[in-house]
């Protein structure tokens, strides 16, 4: 249960109960003191504030000036509907600073009115509610919050909590807001807004924000700001033409005030220990729009935007700029969408003049963005749309569609127009895009898409379709359907699954170019699967989408003609299965792309496809690098191919061995025509007779298959030799001297003797001597004929062996037939006879 859902069943419960009831009356702001047709000065300052009533008008005068600064102290403030509250202030004042030191809340149904350009504050730490009639008439900045005190540059404050303190007598304008332990909570109640989009696609249509003026509104350029504890928007409506939204729940801490030379103040959190919570429900809104560059502000614990609430810059001039900025140091929240589906919950800039839109930024530890959410930047004119950066430190989920009006949760971009839709940039520890939820940007006009780039740390996850409209698969996605070119997507992570067909794409539909593709996963990608539209998927390509009527009744031409984008993808592990497929292609006139994937091991199984395919155009190309196994099996694919009069692709692959099993095929085919070439350089290639490599044209000429060894570069293995000669005396052994020794070597197969007298040494025979003792020891056994002659065998092999008196060999004889002996030789006798004589060594 959301805090708002909370606060709005207390407030139930409160209207049918006695006030008398202590534990229901505990609750934050909801005080059993009278809240209502208040406006009581407490006479805490040296000039006490004076308050004249004339019907419905409280007029309130006197206060202390300090300088170019007014102080007003109540012990209760609050304006019922119907009534209204004048600050009679001086029209050379420049700050309004009001506080409530009693124990009530502030509840502000009325109107709240001051003269000429001064900025006003309202204090009150007791809470502050602005019912659905509050409204504002001044001329600067307002500040509400239920901060303890003021901070001012000399260290002094102006407390609500310790008021004994005067005022002195000349103090600049406040640096901050100190909030104490238990700030009040600040409630904005009001109808919603009355939104709806200017067109018929209500994701890519700007707002129509119509002329009604509602809700709390300073004037164009200034800075609406609530500062305190738990903050909701109860279909509340902030406003601030081309100023500063300020919506910030603090627990404890510290607020800094900075003012700006256009007007208003910027606000810094950096001094904020802990964050409260902020919601904004039942079609709230927090709108900076304008001719100015609007900026809103949000900073809590957990945020979250419901029920169609939005935050929302549209620029309507030339210079445009400004930006949404939100924190949520615990959870951003953006989900649903108005009663009848037209408007989506999240955080939108537009443009609708020359200037660019505002850039959205997103600091939070976890991001949740479903039932049709959206966090969206557009560009419906010359100027372009603004930049969309999240940072989610944990996790970020993008999930489903609106079960109204099926659209789905989405944070990218857009252009309508000649300006270019901004870049999105993700960055987190894990990635979910589930059943329909997307991350892209789009060009519907001339100008280009914007780039996508996604920087997840441990994984990503991609799976399903959109439970309401089954047609809209999880994705990431950048598109163009004009002549406008479609952005590049690059994807960074450690593992990445695409599966249940959910894809990564980039696409074109019309003229434009659709973008590249790049993706890096340092251990693994997992393609897997099919949808019952269509198979999960990672690839660039030009799309029919639409029937041949349905292009026409939109102005498209019968096919598109952009080329297609590259697919890039590097990671030690890449398996593609069940149907899904990695691929390049054009369903019309322009070029395919080409694929490139290095891995250590590629795995496709169970119909598992790369393909590089056009209608007519040129065929793209594949190539493989692949450091250790490709491996192809259950009638999975390897293609490179073209229809009408385009040329087939080529494919290249580079492996140490490459298996294709059980029906699977690489082809670079052609209908009219050449087919493609095919070369695969490989250590082992193994295949069964019904799976085929083939280069082909129906028509045309075939292409070639060639199939080598890789070149194996043996250069690192080569040894220097010296340049000074080695002396052969020192690497031959001295004949003589070994000749006067009485020994005898033997040695193994192969190799030069260490004389090279000697001839080459034979095999050396090894014979187990112990089959004559265990001859003698063994009892005699009756043996069948079959053991018998074994036996006979044996006892052959015996008698060649009994164990005779050893003779030490000197000398070694070879006979006419080559037959070699060794002997004993008599003394001084030679044996043997030489092709090369003997030298003759000296006594």
């Amino acid at each position: 249960m959301t805090f708002s859902h909370f606060q709005s069943i207390l407030n139930r419960l409160l209207v049918f109960t006695t006030v008398s009831s202590p534990q229901i009356l505990s609750f934050g702001f909801l005080s059993s003191k009278p809240a209502f047709a208040q406006i009581v000065p407490d006479n805490t300052l040296s000039i006490s504030s004076q308050v004249t009533i004339d019907g419905k008008i409280h007029t309130i005068d006197g206060g202390t000036a300090a300088g170019t600064n007014l102080f007003h102290s109540f012990e209760s403030f609050s304006v019922p509907a119907g009534t209204e509250a004048f600050f009679n202030n001086a029209t050379t004042i420049e700050n309004i600073l009001t506080r409530v030191t009693g124990g009530n809340i502030s509840n502000i149904d009325g109107l709240i009115r001051a003269n000429g350009t001064a900025n006003l504050f309202l204090l009150n730490p007791n809470g502050l509610i602005f019912g659905p009639n509050a409204r504002l008439d001044i001329g600067g900045s307002f500040f509400g919050s239920t901060a303890d005190s003021l901070v001012f540059e000399n260290g002094w404050e102006f407390s609500a909590t310790a008021p004994e303190a005067q005022p002195l007598l000349s103090v600049n304008v406040p640096i901050g807001l100190q909030v104490g332990s238990h700030p009040g909570e600040i409630r904005v109640e009001g109808p919603g807004h009355e939104f709806t989009p200017s067109g018929p696609d209500i994701l890519f249509s700007p707002i129509n924000r119509g002329t009604a003026n509602t809700g709390l509104q300073v004037n164009a350029g200034q800075t609406l700001a609530l500062i305190g504890g738990n903050i909701s928007l109860e279909g509340g409506i902030v406003t601030a033409e081309g100023g500063q939204v300020e919506l910030g729940a603090v627990a404890t801490g510290s607020v800094s005030l900075n003012p700006l030379q256009s007007g208003g103040f910027a606000l810094d959190y950096n001094g904020v220990e802990t964050f409260r919570d902020i919601s904004l429900s039942q079609q709230a809104t927090a709108d900076a729009s304008g001719v100015g560059s609007g900026s809103i502000q949000i900073a809590g614990g957990r945020v979250a935007l419901i029920d169609g609430a939005i935050v929302l810059i549209q620029s309507q001039a030339s210079h445009g700029g400004g930006d949404i900025g939100v924190t949520a140091s615990a959870l951003l929240t953006v989900d649903g969408t108005n009663p009848d589906g037209s408007i989506l919950s999240g955080f939108r800039t537009d443009t609708l003049a020359a200037g660019q839109s505002a850039d959205i930024t997103v600091t939070t530890r976890q991001l949740v963005v479903r039932g049709g959410g959206q966090i969206f930047s557009r560009t419906s004119s010359t100027g372009n749309a603004g930049k969309v950066t999240v940072n989610a430190s944990e996790s970020i989920e993008v999930s489903g569609d609106s079960p109204i009006s099926a659209v789905f949760s989405l944070i990218g971009g857009t252009t309508a127009a000649e300006g270019n839709a901004g870049d999105v940039e993700i960055s987190t520890r894990r990635l979910s895009l589930f059943n329909g939820g997307t991350i892209g940007s789009t060009s519907f006009g001339f100008g280009n898409g914007g780039n996508l780039t996604i920087n997840v740390a441990d994984f990503i996850e991609l799976r399903g379709v959109a439970p309401t409209s089954p047609l809209i698969s999880a994705s990431i996605n950048s598109a163009t359907a004009s002549s406008g070119n479609a952005g590049n997507t690059t994807v960074n992570t450690a593992r990445l699954t695409v599966e249940d067909g959910a894809f990564i794409t980039s696409s074109t539909t019309v003229s434009g170019t659709s973008g590249s593709i790049t993706i890096n996963a340092s251990e693994s990608v997992e393609v897997t699967g099919v949808s019952d539209r269509s198979p999960s998927r990672i690839g660039a390509s030009g799309d029919l989408l639409f029937s041949q009527e349905t292009r026409q009744s939109l102005g498209l031409p019968p096919f598109p003609s952009g080329d297609s984008g590259n697919v890039t993808i590097n990671t030690p592990q890449l398996t593609v299965s069940n149907g899904a497929e990695v691929s390049v292609g054009n369903e019309g006139t322009g070029f395919a792309g080409n694929l490139q994937i290095r891995a250590n091991r590629i795995g496709l199984r169970d119909r598992g496809q790369f393909t590089a395919a056009t209608a007519s155009g040129e065929g793209g190309n594949i190539a493989l690098q692949v450091q250790d196994s490709l491996q192809l099996r259950r009638t999975s694919q390897i293609t490179a191919e073209a229809g009408g009069s385009g040329n087939g692709g080529n494919v290249a692959i580079s492996a140490d061995t490459i298996v294709l099993l059980e029906g699977s095929t690489i082809s670079a085919n052609a209908f009219e025509g050449m087919g493609g070439n095919i070369e695969i350089a490989a250590q082992g290639l193994f295949l069964s007779p019904e799976n085929s490599i083939t280069a082909s044209s129906q028509l045309g000429v075939d292409g070639i298959v060639a199939i080598t060894e890789p070149e194996i570069d043996t250069s690192w293995a080569l040894v220097s030799l010296s340049d000074a000669p080695i002396n052969p005396t020192t690497q031959i052994v001295s004949t003589c001297g070994v000749a006067r020794e009485n020994s005898l070597v033997v040695t193994g197969n192969g190799g030069l003797p260490p004389d090279p007298t000697q001839l080459l040494t034979e095999p050396a025979l090894w014979v187990d001597m112990r089959l004559s003792e265990i001859r003698a020891s063994s009892p005699p056994v009756e043996a069948s004929p079959s053991e018998a002659e074994e036996n006979s065998f044996a006892e052959a092999v015996r008698s060649t062996i009994e164990p005779q008196t050893l003779v030490e060999a000197t000398g070694w004889q070879r006979y006419g037939d080559g037959t070699v002996e060794l002997v004993v030789k008599p003394q001084g006798q030679q044996v043997g006879n030489h092709w090369l004589d003997r030298p003759v060594c000296p006594d």
